[in-house]
Parts: structure tokens; sequence; C-alpha cells
């Protein structure tokens, strides 16, 4: 069973198993119900199914390693710790699978919780160390991957407005990661303004936009990492500390409705970052 089917799925036990207060809760939600003037709202309450896919180069803020002694023809050589490193291309795929639990509060106001699993890996190429010797130097490869998975957990909020068949949405959140390698951290906030329009085609209700996404994304990743050297994997220390290097990229979208509580989102970003994102929501 995938991940996306298992994590929606508990979710929609833990929402089930309190459907009682969840039906009193979207009875009264949103707030200040006047304030749509006669715009139609959604269901208050939301369950979410997300996959999202990213590529996307990185900005090194530093690059330690740590090289054990290496055992050289001339005899054993002990480097220092933390030998500064440089790369001329860091980049970063990753694939995160995370359920979503939203409530409009308010009918311009929706809030939500995030929780899920993210899979990546960073690679860095043009790699090199400062300060060995040329005989050293060459023993060491130009290129290591960081393959990486741990929880993402967070939150945000999306303020929305609508006129006719058009609307605009802006979206904030923020989100941590807890690595499976060493003390390592990914942390974001994202904001996504969004314009649209909705509309129906051929029996089929839904809306299509355009935006942008603008990410600010710290990633500190230690741990080991094994380097070919005359032939032997030799474990060797690493700190890459790391920014997105393209704050913002554009996006297009769609969101279908199927009946009253289902809706089938995909998105996909370009220019400078690419992702796509697949959504499967239920609203009651």
């Amino acid at each position: 069973m995938s991940k996306i089917k298992r994590t929606f799925m508990a979710v929609a036990f833990v929402a089930g198993s309190t459907g009682t207060q969840a039906g009193n809760l979207s009875d009264s939600l949103p707030l200040a119900k006047s304030l749509a003037a006669g715009q139609e709202l959604p269901l208050p309450l939301g369950i979410s199914g997300n996959v999202f896919y990213q590529e996307q180069d990185l900005k090194a803020q530093s690059i330690a390693i740590d090289i054990p002694p290496l055992p050289l023809p001339t005899g054993q050589l002990q480097l220092p710790p933390g030998l500064p490193a440089q790369s001329t291309n860091l980049e970063s795929r990753a694939t995160s699978t995370t359920a979503k639990l939203d409530a409009w509060l308010l009918p311009f106001l929706n809030v939500y919780g995030v929780a899920g699993y993210v899979d990546g890996e960073t690679t860095a190429s043009g790699f090199s160390v400062a300060g060995l010797p040329p005989e050293v130097a060459s023993l060491l490869p130009n290129s290591f991957s960081i393959s990486y998975s741990g929880p993402v957990y967070g939150g945000g909020a999306t303020l929305a407005a609508g006129f006719k068949n058009y609307f605009a949405s802006l979206d904030a959140n923020y989100t941590e990661s807890d690595l499976d390698i060493g003390d390592s951290t990914i942390e974001a906030f994202i904001l996504t303004p969004r314009l649209g329009v909705t509309g129906s085609l051929g029996g089929l209700n839904g809306s299509l936009y355009i935006g942008a996404m603008y990410q600010d994304v710290d990633e500190q990743q230690n741990g080991t990492a094994n380097f070919p050297v005359m032939g032997q994997p030799v474990p060797v220390g690493y700190d890459v500390i790391s920014e997105a290097e393209d704050e913002w990229n554009y996006l297009v979208g769609t969101n279908l409705k199927a009946g009253e509580n289902w809706n089938y989102g995909i998105e996909v970003g370009f220019s400078g970052r690419t992702h796509v994102m697949a959504t499967l929501n239920y609203r009651f």
C-alpha cells in the first residue's frame, strides 16, 4: 500500500471516529457567513492527500568534510577535521507525501495543518576540497550524493476572495523535516499567490489558475558518505548547509469537482525551479 494511501486512510479514520463533533463544527463554520456577499462557499472542513515532487538548484552556504586517515603508498596521511569544500552545482530532488486537515474559519480565511513523509536526494557536483596536496585531491571524487528521508510537519493559512467567476488567493505555510541522517533538518517557508477562474466544460466543474511560488528553504545535512578512494570505500563525514538558489517560480494548475464533496487537483511549476503537485480532497 502506498504511503499516500496509508496516510490518507489514517486521517480519514480519525475524522470518521469523531464524525458527530465534526458535523456540529461543520454546521457552524465558517463564521460571519454574511461576509461572503452571495458568493458560493465550499464546505467548511476538508481532508486532503497530497504528493509534491520538486527539483531545484541549491546554493551552498558552507560545506565541510572530515576525511579519515588515508593509507597512501608513502604512508598514512592524517588530515585535519572540518576541511572546507566547495561545489559548483548543488541539486536537490525530493518527494513529499502529506495529509492535510483544513477548516474555513471565515469566508475568506482557511487554516490547516499538514503531516507526512519526505524522501529526497542532494547531489553535489564539481566537488573539491581546498588546500589538499594535488596527489591527495586527485584521489577524491568530483561528485557525491546524499539520500535522506524523514517526517515532515507544519501548518499554514490561505486568504481568498472572489468576484463572479474569478478568484484570488494567497497561501502561506511553514514546514519542518527531521531527516534520518545525523542532525539533518529542512525548514521551509512557502508563499503562493494564485489567480484563477471557475466554470464548467464538458460536464466538468472546476477551476483553472496561474500563480507563483516563493520558497525560503534552509537545509542542513550532516552524516557520513562513502567516497571511493583508490578503489576502496572510505567513510567521509560531511556537513552541508544550503538554501534555495531560485526563490520564485511560476505555476499553472487546475482543480476539478466530483460532486459536492470530492475535489482533484494538479499543479505544475516551472522556470528556475520545477515541481508537480497532485491533490485529492474530501470536503464535509
